[in-house]
């Protein structure tokens, strides 16, 4: 393994930024600089060597430049991508960076496309005879109508989310029980009520109900999965139950990692059928009947692998010895751990 590695992390401002730090300086026998990208210049600056400010990956053309420009000057050696956004725009440019001999770890533009897409991928996994369950795309009100009293409305919950969204954005959960709409996160759109609350919230919002996806409300647990593929190979999987009373909360109550033997073959089949290659992250529930569900995925690390990382998974030490040509470890994690965010990811 190289003795010095340049990295570029991009969306430093996420949440991971910390962990992914600790899980580089933990690294035996390798000096790390990680350097930072991100639209906000006010992000996290603490943890890494020196931060750039960036166009949103969107804007490709002047986007490129500049990570060209970032890597060249800091002769960097491997690229983190750290948002949807991003991890499309380097599977998509992904052979001008090879070129370059900078190393991205990423599947290719079709696959991480239609990991993004909730819509393209409950097509292709359910061609390919994985059960994702029962799902409907809505582009209007019509086909809202039709599809929640398909799947049992208003005797079931039914869970409205957009094809394209990432951290709960735009998810509502539909309850006859509750007659005023409710917003369970704070800094974003999310929330719960009956079918005429959610109509009336999308109209003051002039929201439209296109680009959605309807599915039953399971209400079982809910993982999420972190995993490291190998062209269409799952090497690592890490399935983490999380721990709180609001389904859509983020991580703050804190996981326990678990060998749910259902839950990893599961993610081994979605690996296979894709043919995903690098890091990767799952949101899976469990029905009534025991079995997993697919809700979300990405091809890029979660905002909460700090919980792997401190149950004795380092996902990034492991992604770092492949691309440097090594063998990957057996792990051997701290079994059935419990993992509690304070400031930090701590383990109890």
């Amino acid at each position: 393994m190289n003795k010095k590695i340049n990295i570029l992390l991009t969306c430093v401002g996420g949440k991971y930024t910390y962990d992914l730090i600790n899980a580089f300086n933990s690294i035996k026998n390798i000096k790390i600089n990680v350097y930072g990208t991100d639209s906000d210049p006010k992000s996290n600056i603490f943890f890494i060597k020196r931060l750039y400010k960036v166009p949103r990956a969107n804007k490709e053309k002047i986007y490129l430049k500049k990570i060209f420009l970032i890597c060249k000057k800091e002769k960097i050696n491997i690229i983190f991508p750290g948002s949807e956004a991003e991890s499309i725009f380097f599977s998509k440019y992904k052979n001008m960076f090879i070129q370059k001999k900078i190393k991205v770890f990423i599947s290719d533009y079709k696959i991480v496309t239609s990991l993004v897409d909730k819509g393209k991928m409950f097509d292709f996994l359910e061609k390919n005879n994985i059960n994702v369950g029962k799902w409907k795309c809505i582009n209007s009100i019509k086909d809202l109508n039709n599809s929640i009293n398909k799947f049992g409305y208003p005797l079931k919950k039914i869970v409205l989310k957009p094809r394209k969204g990432t951290g709960s954005r735009g998810v509502v959960i539909l309850d006859k029980k509750v007659k005023k709409f409710k917003l369970l996160l704070k800094n974003r759109f999310c929330g719960t009520g009956n079918i005429n609350s959610v109509k009336k919230e999308f109209k003051k919002r002039n929201f439209f109900f296109t680009n959605l996806i309807c599915m039953p409300f399971y209400g079982g647990k809910t993982y999420d999965v972190d995993c490291l593929a190998i062209n269409g190979k799952a090497k690592i999987i890490i399935p983490r139950l999380r721990q709180y009373e609001n389904p859509l909360s983020e991580y703050n109550q804190g996981c326990i990692v678990e060998k749910n033997l259902k839950i990893i073959n599961y993610i081994k089949k979605i690996v296979k059928a894709f043919k995903i290659h690098g890091p990767c992250d799952f949101d899976v529930t469990i029905d009534s009947s025991g079995n997993p569900k697919l809700l979300d995925s990405s091809n890029r690390m979660s905002g909460s692998i700090g919980g792997s990382i401190i149950a004795g998974y380092n996902l990034p030490e492991q992604i770092i010895r492949y691309m440097n040509g090594l063998k990957i470890k057996k792990i051997t994690p701290n079994k059935n751990s419990r993992i509690v965010p304070v400031n930090k990811f701590v383990l109890i």
